[in-house]
């Protein structure tokens, strides 16, 4: 059998089958169509839409577009007759000789209207001017040139560890105190100073560890010193341990008490 033998048809099923064939492409059309139309109209939605919100977007900017003040207005005009105020001088003399504040009341006002809050800058000592080396708080350190919130805060906690200044170079034992920031405020600084004693045969060992001037081991043969023997009776005794420098001693003779 040949492969045309597929394609004879009688008459009658010759139509059939030729208007099934123009019904199935009738409906392709139709689909087509009618899916190109749902597209055209969700795209001219969509369009719409974007247009109504770009209206509304620029009705807000017309909406807070500023406007010109009065005073710039009069300023304005003030510069296109020829009158600029801003030539005129700020300080005007009455006839009695007296200065006129109103330029520079307008001109603070000026200032004012920007928005910012000013703060008053903190006040320092002067040349000559000197403060207590052990009863200042963190607010008059602050007061020194070159001495801001954090060397003043370094300072006091330092002074509170050690029971006090002794002399003012004890300052260059603060974290992160130099030669030249010490040389610039030294001048302010009065150097009489008095120290809290620490006492040796009382104080527990955590309290003794606490001082800037023991380590562990020298809290350690202390305490075992005074098990030993007793109370230590001078420091000349701490003096011939090994554990002791003489910079050891000469440094905690201020602060202990026997």
């Amino acid at each position: 059998m040949r492969w045309k033998d597929f394609l004879h048809f009688q008459r009658g099923s010759r139509i059939a089958v030729i208007l099934l064939l123009l019904l199935i492409v009738l409906t392709l059309l139709l689909n087509a169509v009618l899916s190109y139309r749902s597209s055209s109209e969700i795209i001219l939605r969509q369009n719409d839409s974007l247009i109504q919100a770009f209206e509304e977007f620029r009705s807000t900017l017309k909406v807070r577009e500023p406007s010109f003040t009065t005073s710039e207005q009069r300023e304005g005009e003030s510069i296109h007759s020829g009158n600029d105020p801003r030539k005129e001088p700020v300080e005007r003399r009455s006839p009695a000789g007296k200065t006129d504040l109103r330029d520079e009341e307008a001109r603070d006002g000026r200032e004012g209207e920007t928005g910012y809050k000013t703060f008053p800058v903190s006040e320092k000592l002067t040349a000559g001017e000197t403060l207590s080396l052990n009863e200042s708080d963190t607010t008059r350190w602050k007061m020194i040139p070159g001495i801001g919130s954090t060397y003043a805060s370094r300072i006091v906690k330092y002074r509170e560890l050690l029971g006090g200044y002794v002399r003012k170079e004890q300052l260059l034992e603060v974290y992160g105190m130099d030669d030249e920031r010490y040389s610039r405020i030294s001048p302010y600084i009065d150097s009489v100073g008095s120290c809290r004693k620490l006492q040796v045969n009382l104080a527990a060992f955590s309290d003794l560890l606490r001082h800037p001037y023991l380590n562990y081991d020298q809290v350690k043969v202390i305490v075992n010193l005074r098990q030993r023997k007793g109370d230590i009776v001078s420091i000349n005794e701490l003096a011939m341990l090994d554990e002791f420098t003489s910079d050891d001693i000469r440094r905690l003779e201020p602060y202990l008490a026997f």
